[in-house]
């Protein structure tokens, strides 16, 4: 979802949304120049002006979407997920897959191999994620951008800053929630949280509150419905269960058993539960917890258009400096033939 650094040559479709962005603002710095020098033809020299110079600025439109991926609310989720990312061309508005269904489970077992077996063939069934296009633009005042230019400041970059945050909040939102207006074909956009293929345990049903249960309810609860539903989807273990901070602080209370403390009730329950890491985020909150098995055949942010930086023209010098932040991401969350899945999500649901 980002232009970093070896990210080409782990997903070669980024280099032709690397391309697409240049040839965007090559195109706009070209225009610019053109513009400018058509205005000053008609000008006396010294009341000639300057093209704004978006050159100067590519790299450090590049580099704040870069330190500003890693800050907001949530992005450690986004982020944790982006190691499985998809990346696909722009024109796929969603990502379809196929699902092997059943087959004839004679087996034939003789000496000669002639024994009669059936001949047939499976059927397949199949899913899809929507790639919906995030946008959020932004405007500097013609005047302003040139007269705080030279008081030091910055009001393009500051600009960008502010609404990268803008931004980023709607990306966590997507692989959380996905986006209720986007749906391609039958397929609606959804996340982590309300994915048809996320397998959910109601914590009003459970009848547990994660942020107040005691460690010895936790120790049930865990060791019971949620071992038996990686039980039942056949899952070895969960990379990371993302918690909220209010059940991380219950799960980083001190444990005593037999009087003897034996580290936090978290420490405790990681050596017992088949999860390798619980991390709390303030992305979710009060009862609910969302864990997943960090691949991509279960699990993968569809990146359609890294995040970009794009200026858009100016006919004329005295019109404003107009840009955009630009991607397109969904999420998918599969599940197999018999409906299995590896993406796990406990909360209220009643």
């Amino acid at each position: 979802m980002y232009f970093e650094l070896n990210a080409e040559q782990k997903h070669p479709h980024l280099k032709s949304h690397w391309n697409a962005l240049w040839a965007n603002r090559t195109y706009v710095s070209e225009a610019d120049k053109q513009m400018m020098a058509a205005y000053n033809r008609h000008l006396p020299a010294g009341m000639q002006v300057n093209a704004a110079g978006f050159r100067d600025y590519w790299a450090a439109f590049d580099n704040q979407v870069l330190e500003l991926r890693n800050q907001g609310i949530g992005m450690e989720i986004v982020n944790d997920l982006l190691q499985v990312q998809t990346v696909l061309d722009i024109g796929k508005t969603a990502k379809f897959y196929n699902t092997v269904g059943e087959i004839a489970e004679d087996v034939s077992v003789s000496i000669d191999g002639q024994a009669p077996y059936s001949f047939d063939h499976t059927e397949y069934a199949g899913d899809a994620d929507p790639i919906p296009v995030i946008s959020a633009g932004w405007g500097v005042n013609w005047r302003h951008f040139r007269g705080l230019q030279t008081e030091g400041f910055d009001l393009m970059m500051d600009s960008q800053r502010a609404k990268l945050r803008v931004y980023n909040e709607k990306l966590v939102d997507i692989v959380l929630n996905g986006a209720s207006n986007i749906q391609v074909q039958s397929y609606a956009s959804q996340g982590l949280r309300n994915h048809r293929n996320t397998k959910k345990i109601d914590l009003t049903v459970a009848a547990i509150d994660l942020t107040t249960a005691t460690a010895a309810q936790l120790i049930a609860f865990f060791q019971g419905p949620f071992a038996t539903l990686l039980r039942t989807n056949r899952i070895p273990e969960l990379d990371i269960l993302w918690v909220s901070d209010e059940v991380g602080v219950n799960l980083g209370k001190v444990y005593v058993e037999n009087g003897v403390t034996v580290g936090t009730v978290q420490e405790y329950l990681l050596k017992f539960i088949k999860v390798k890491e619980i991390r709390s985020t303030y992305a979710l909150e009060g009862n609910e917890a969302v864990g997943y098995v960090r691949n991509r055949d279960v699990v993968t942010p569809l990146v359609g258009m890294a995040t970009s930086i794009q200026m858009l023209p100016r006919p004329m010098p005295e019109h404003n400096y107009n840009a955009r932040v630009i991607g397109a991401m969904g999420l998918q969350v599969k599940a197999d033939a018999q409906g299995l899945g590896g993406v796990v999500y406990l909360g209220e649901l009643t």
